[in-house]
Order: C-alpha cells, then structure tokens, then sequence
C-alpha cells in the first residue's frame, strides 16, 4: 500500500506521516484501570449481594419466548460491578411454571408485569444471589445464577431522589420549610 491511511475526505487536519491522528491525542484520558485490570470475566462461585439492573422479555437464539433479569454485584466489594444473567426460558408449562415461582417474590406475576419496564423507574431491587461457575469448554468459564431471593439494600446503598416529590410549600420561592435543621422553631426556640 502506498498512500497512508487518512480516514475521510483527507481534509483531516492530523492525517499524514508527520502528524498525530486523533486517536493519538488521548493523553488526558486516565486509563489507570485499564492498566489494573487482570482479565477476570466471573466472579467465584458463592452468594451474593445484588441489584436488579433490568428485566426484560426477549427471545432466545432459537426463537423461544424468554424472560432475562440482568443483576449486577454490590458485595463483597471485591467483586462489585460483575454483571450476571438470568433466563428463563417460557416455552412450555414446565418453563412458564419455574419463571413464575422464581418472579413472583419480585412482584412479576403476570404477563402484564412481564411485558413493564423492570424495575419500575426509582425503584431499587436487590437480592441475595446464589452464583455458581460453568466451564464450556468451547467458551470457556461463565457465571450462573442459580436462584435468588429479594433483600433489603444494604446500608451504603445511597436512596435516589424521588422523581415524583413535590417541593414544600414555599420551598420554590426560597423559603426554609418551617422543620428543616436550623430554623428556630425546629430547635424548640420561639421565634
């Protein structure tokens, strides 16, 4: 090949032997973790503590109706952020009959609730799980999780903002609601 490379219509600035391409000019970007990563893609066999990032309804490879709860690691911290997978198949009866039983403690009893965004917007979900390891031998480790029942979150986990609230009175013209810490007739003073 004679001529460089020059990605596009060559009037980028950066094409050419003398000059950085853009994919060079990344030496703000911290790449730290990158650089600590050790290539681990599972977790341990064990149980853990997770949180319900979505569920949804989709199709199998081969077709078939299937549910899937995707959970995330929240402890040990060793192993936060791993992401998990849960299918249920839907199929047959037999299918249908273990989804039901595994759902239904997460509040998917129907095939309306099946059909709903999961979890609902706001709303935190998390569970003890018990994960354990499969090695394919054309793939190599994964992760199962084999059952799960739903938890309280545990105490680090930072409750988010209620989309729904409505503001105190007076709170939108700037006004302190009359309990908030500081004002005198929360502390028990008389104004």
């Amino acid at each position: 090949m004679s001529a460089p490379l020059t990605f596009g219509d060559g009037s980028n600035p950066f094409a050419g032997d003398d000059h950085l391409t853009p994919f060079d000019c990344t030496a703000d970007i911290d790449l730290s973790g990158f650089d600590a990563a050790d290539g681990t893609t599972t977790v341990p066999a064990g149980v853990y503590l997770c949180k319900i990032e979505r569920g949804e309804l989709t199709q199998t490879k081969a077709g078939k109706t299937a549910y899937r709860l995707l959970v995330k690691t929240v402890e040990p911290a060793a192993h936060a952020g791993f992401a998990l997978w849960r299918w249920y198949v839907l199929a047959d009866a037999a299918g249908a009959n273990r989804a039901k039983a595994a759902l239904a403690p997460l509040g998917l009893t129907t095939s309306a609730d099946l059909r709903r965004a999961y979890p609902p917007i706001g709303q935190d979900v998390y569970v003890t799980a018990l994960v354990t390891v499969k090695n394919d031998p054309q793939r190599g480790p994964s992760n199962d999780v084999e059952r799960f029942e739903r938890c309280d979150p545990p105490a680090s986990a930072v409750v988010p903002p209620n989309p729904s609230a409505v503001p105190l009175r007076g709170a939108a013209d700037g006004d302190v609601p009359p309990t908030a810490p500081g004002d005198s007739a929360a502390e028990g003073q008389v104004p």
